[in-house]
């Protein structure tokens, strides 16, 4: 108990610091511009715009920055589409649109007249959206799509939700939590029902919106930078995606000059809070203009968006500026007609935008997020060469005049001495020359007052929608919708942030603890005489009170007189507008009729320029059908020859294989043959050999025989010979078949 009381004195000794150091932050916060901007990206017939601050209703132009105070109007048979980041604004016919609110979490608009179909792709955590009308204020509580329509001449409010969960407040605190499917219709501003359906029926309007919902859907932008870029959607039309191996994916429009390059196209104007805001001419020229950063792909320019945040902050240029718009100051740049002026350029990836208007250092690296590399210095900028720069004078620039066509030169030297700044600071609209308007006048159409910012919304969860059931009979609502802002409750308080205590903090505690206990005695006493006081002061309230209501309601009474007295002055002036749109309708009508006539002329040479240049495509479809032709009977003639030399080629590959089977079989016929042959010439031989041994054997035989009878002649003779000269001696005769050598006597 004693360690959580000495928490609670050290939480209330430091709250003080904290609170101070919480409201710095806010209070810089608080001079940064928005992040975020609406941009009208479709207009399908009249669109009027009037910028905040100004009375008067203008031609609306597609791509000048939407932010808060700025309101649009939609004629008879119009159509008009707007984008916030990822959210979508649909109007219809005759509606009337004003911005509340918005910035880079909370997007309210008040809608007067017509009807509002809002896609919220998307809500993230602190972020909302709300819908504000004469009747009630609608709420989204998560992403969805959602159809509001008011009739000021019943005094009704009719809310749609097609998908997704909003709640509706009323004027004393009434709340109804909506789901997908339903539709009511409320009278008054206590959320009375008049009229409610399940599922109710499409119309022509919703299924435009839900055609203009799959375009956005089949996006291929959106693979590349992230929904919150608002005017993404005009890149799929206008351009393609090619991959860069240093800078990623990086974006090339199509159908653009050999001359042309960024932010040549277009003019500048005042848009507040930014100041000076380039307005481009070309139809997907605002998230190139306001998001990422430009280079030259060989001869060819490209837009790099990076690696942007999921949601990404607006600028209103990303460029470099050469002297500072200002009348009469030296840091303007002098053209080659002798004339002051300034010039910029685009920024390249890894050059950092500076701001010309006061914005935190928080604000402009969340502009430069994944973009920079470091501040180049001097002329290291790499746009800062002549065929990237675009020079006008003053003059022109002050008026915001189209740069088209009023580019200049800029005299010698001016480059090299001119110092790279941020955007000019903007001036006071007094101080400018004011040029004549170039946009036809319009009547503002019919205004309520707006309503009044809301509080937070509730932080618990939307409970489930309730059933609907018959309202009872109401009085009927005046004709005129009451001019006070419906508002819903106020937010419950955010819960207390955790602490981190130390040790000296600790001691510090202790410390005013002693303090305290001293001080106690002190307390109580002066608590007595303080209780003595409030009761004299507390029957002094009383009477004061008594007082009080008697003047509040004297006041309520007042009030309610000059609500009424208001209430006639607004019917007053819805007349006195509605005479006013009645006559820019007829003078617009007439001016229709010459716009007709002009039209008419104009298509007609048109027609005659379009049937000069199809007799032309014609003669050129023609010359190149017959070229095609012509390559086609020559590329056929080529594959004949080539099949045809591939089939001789083959031939011959299979006459020559044919041959050497062939020759091998007669090389192999022969080879035996000759083989038979040298067999049959050995056996020959060889019987040859063996009847000549036969031969040589009976020779010898017949030799040796032969020789063995001359022998034994002989050694007959022999014997007779000796047998005639001595007596024959004893002689053992030899054995039979054994020849006998004698010899003669020595």
């Amino acid at each position: 108990m004693r360690a959580r009381h000495l928490l609670h004195r050290l939480f209330s000794r430091h709250l003080p610091a904290v609170l101070l150091a919480l409201l710095a932050a806010q209070a810089m916060a608080q001079t940064d511009p928005p992040g975020r901007v609406a941009r009208l990206n479709l207009n399908e017939g009249s669109v009027a715009f009037s910028p905040a601050g100004d009375t008067e209703w203008t031609d609306a132009v597609l791509n000048r920055p939407l932010t808060q105070g700025d309101r649009l109007w939609t004629d008879r048979g119009s159509r008009a589409e707007l984008h916030a980041g990822a959210i979508a604004l649909r109007m219809n016919s005759q509606t009337h649109l004003a911005f509340v609110a918005l910035d880079d979490h909370a997007t309210q608009i008040s809608l007067n007249h017509g009807a509002l179909q809002a896609r919220v792709r998307e809500l993230a955590d602190g972020d909302s959206f709300q819908l504000d009308t004469p009747n009630l204020s609608l709420r989204a509580a998560q992403a969805g799509e959602y159809r509001v329509e008011v009739d000021p001449d019943r005094g009704t409010t009719r809310v749609t939700v097609h998908s997704g969960t909003a709640v509706a407040y009323g004027e004393g605190g009434q709340s109804l939590a909506m789901g997908g499917g339903q539709q009511v219709e409320f009278r008054g501003r206590a959320l009375v029902q008049i009229a409610a359906q399940e599922a109710p029926p499409t119309d022509v309007f919703d299924r435009w919106a839900a055609e203009r919902d799959r375009r956005e859907d089949q996006s291929v932008s959106a693979r590349y930078v992230p929904r919150e870029v608002t005017g993404y959607q005009q890149l799929d039309a206008w351009g393609k995606w090619i991959k860069d191996p240093a800078l990623g994916a990086v974006w090339q429009p199509r159908d653009v000059d050999a001359a042309w390059m960024p932010f040549r196209y277009g003019r500048w104007d005042l848009v507040a809070p930014w100041g000076w805001t380039w307005i481009d001419e070309a139809p997907w020229g605002f998230a190139t203009s306001h998001y990422g950063r430009w280079t030259q792909l060989g001869a060819r320019w490209a837009w790099v968006p990076g690696r942007m945040a999921a949601r990404p902050v607006y600028s209103p240029a990303l460029v470099g500026f050469i002297g500072n718009g200002a009348a009469g100051d030296s840091s303007n740049v002098h053209l080659g007609t002798g004339r002051s002026g300034v010039a910029w350029f685009p920024l390249a990836p890894g050059e950092a935008w500076k701001p010309g208007y006061k914005a935190s250092p928080v604000y402009v690296g969340n502009v430069n997020r994944n973009m920079t590399a470091g501040e180049p210095a001097g002329s290291a900028y790499v746009h800062r060469r002549p065929e990237a720069l675009t020079a006008i004078a003053l003059d022109d620039f002050q008026h915001g005049r189209p740069v088209r066509g009023r580019a200049q030169k800029l005299a010698l030297g001016e480059l090299a001495r001119g110092q790279v700044a941020a955007l000019p600071a903007a001036p006071a609209r007094s101080s400018l020359p004011q040029p004549p308007r170039m946009e036809m006048a319009r009547v503002a159409p019919a205004q309520k007052p707006p309503a009044a910012p809301p509080a937070a919304a509730p932080a618990a969860a939307t409970p489930a929608p309730p059933t609907l059931i018959a309202p009872p009979p109401v009085a009927a609502a005046p004709a005129q919708p009451p001019a006070k802002a419906v508002q819903p409750p106020a937010a419950a308080p955010a819960p207390a942030r955790q602490v981190t205590v130390t040790r000296e903090q600790v001691q510090q505690a202790l410390q005013a603890e002693r303090a305290r206990r001293e001080q106690a005695q002190q307390a109580e006493q002066a608590q007595r005489e303080q209780a003595l006081r409030a009761q004299a002061q507390a029957q002094a309230r009383a009477q004061t009170q008594a007082a009080a209501k008697a003047q509040a309601r004297a006041q309520l009474a007042k009030a309610q007189r000059e609500k009424a007295l208001h209430d006639q002055a607004l019917r007053e002036q819805a007349l006195r507008e509605q005479a006013q749109r009645d006559a820019l309708l007829a003078r617009r009508k007439l001016q229709q009729q010459q716009e007709q006539v002009a039209r008419q002329a104009q298509a007609v040479k048109l027609a005659k320029l379009q049937k000069e240049q199809a007799q032309r495509d014609q003669a050129r479809r023609q010359a190149l059908a017959a070229e095609k032709a012509q390559q086609q009977a020559r590329h056929e003639a080529q594959v004949r020859r080539t099949l045809s030399l591939a089939n001789a080629d083959a031939q011959a590959r299979a006459d020559a294989q044919a041959k050497r089977e062939a020759q091998a079989r007669r090389d192999e016929q022969d080879r035996r043959e000759q083989q038979a042959r040298r067999d049959e010439q050995d056996r020959d031989r060889l019987a040859q050999e063996k009847a000549q041994a036969q031969r040589e054997a009976q020779q010898r035989e017949q030799q040796l025989l032969a020789e063995t009878r001359r022998r034994e002649q002989l050694e007959r003779r022999l014997q007779q010979e000796a047998q005639q000269r001595q007596p024959a001696p004893f002689i053992v005769a030899p054995p039979q078949g054994i020849p006998v050598m004698r010899g003669s006597r020595s």
